[in-house]
């Protein structure tokens, strides 16, 4: 076993420990989030999860364990099989296959436990303006725009680099620029009744989301940027060190990810614990939402447009 295959699976090993940590202690008891009162974003009766609500936690368990278990099949087979230049792939696949596999059960739990949320008379609007600039850096978007410039100058410059490459990292990384640019943008009403406490929880939900996004899109560059460079690098004893650079390039920023989800997402249910979650209720002039607007029509757009190029890329 090489250094760099023993590098693979470490990363490997510490990113199935920390999927299980994250599964146990913070997916298992989602639903719970915000109290018994509450099935995710929707309001349920008294003594909910003594009768009805258990079959629905077996159901949302299930629905856990199937992504998990998907996730850890195809995990095993690209390493058993030593497809290594395919795991960086893994990532937003999982993304797709958790959107979709875990949203469509929130959908369909919403619809089936509580179609129509309940209204209330007034909300409070924030005032205060929200720049993009206030929470997306130029200059790091300028080095990312230039490092997948890059990419396509060595394809264009280099026979050995394959056009799927500089495609599917130029849709991968910039595709997410439209989910910052609505996180940002959009934001939910808030209820009148503890209005500055929700306020603060859901500006502190939109740093998070941003925050996570932008490492899920610098460790998919990299992961894209790394063997482009080293399949034009000649072969030399500098390529295996540099192969072992990236290799640590990628493993920080995938412990950084997890160290920002885990502790952090925690922290955010804790300070949303007591609060109304999105969604479950109505304006006097909207109805409920649990996504910002255009949310869905670009999640599914992206998930299908990633699919159709993965299997053109993998045929």
């Amino acid at each position: 076993m090489t250094g760099t295959d023993l590098l693979l699976f470490a990363t490997c090993g510490a990113a199935a420990i920390f999927q299980g940590y994250y599964l146990v202690r913070i997916l298992w008891r989602l639903p719970l989030s915000h109290g018994p009162g509450f099935f995710l974003s929707t309001e349920v009766p008294p003594g909910f999860y003594e009768g009805a609500g258990m079959q629905w936690m077996r159901r949302y368990h299930a629905v856990l364990v199937l992504i998990h278990g998907i996730e850890g099949i195809i995990l095993v087979y690209l390493v058993a099989s030593r497809h290594w230049d395919q795991i960086p792939l893994l990532a937003p696949v999982f993304v797709a296959l958790f959107f979709s596999l875990f949203g469509g059960f929130v959908v369909w739990a919403r619809r089936t436990l509580g179609a129509a949320p309940p209204r209330l008379p007034a909300v409070a609007v924030p005032l205060k303006a929200r720049r993009l600039g206030d929470y997306v850096s130029w200059p790091r978007e300028i080095l990312m725009a230039a490092i997948i410039a890059g990419i396509w100058l060595l394809w264009r410059f280099h026979g050995g680099i394959p056009v799927s490459e500089p495609i599917l990292a130029t849709y991968v990384v910039m595709g997410l620029v439209p989910a910052e640019i609505l996180i940002v943008r959009n934001s939910f009403p808030v209820p009148p009744e503890r209005s500055e406490e929700h306020a603060r929880w859901l500006e502190a939900n939109r740093r998070f989301s941003l925050r996570l996004i932008e490492l899920m899109r610098w460790f998919w560059l990299i992961a894209f940027a790394g063997p482009a460079v080293l399949q034009s690098w000649p072969a030399t004893g500098a390529a295996t060190s540099l192969r072992w650079i990236l290799g640590a390039i990628l493993t920080g920023l995938w412990f950084a990810a997890m160290w920002l989800l885990i502790p952090g997402y925690g922290r955010l249910l804790a300070m949303g614990r007591d609060l109304r979650p999105v969604g479950s209720w109505s304006g006097p002039f909207r109805p409920a939402r649990l996504m910002p607007r255009g949310g869905l029509t670009w999640g599914i757009s992206y998930s299908a447009g990633l699919a159709i190029l993965l299997a053109i890329v993998l045929r």
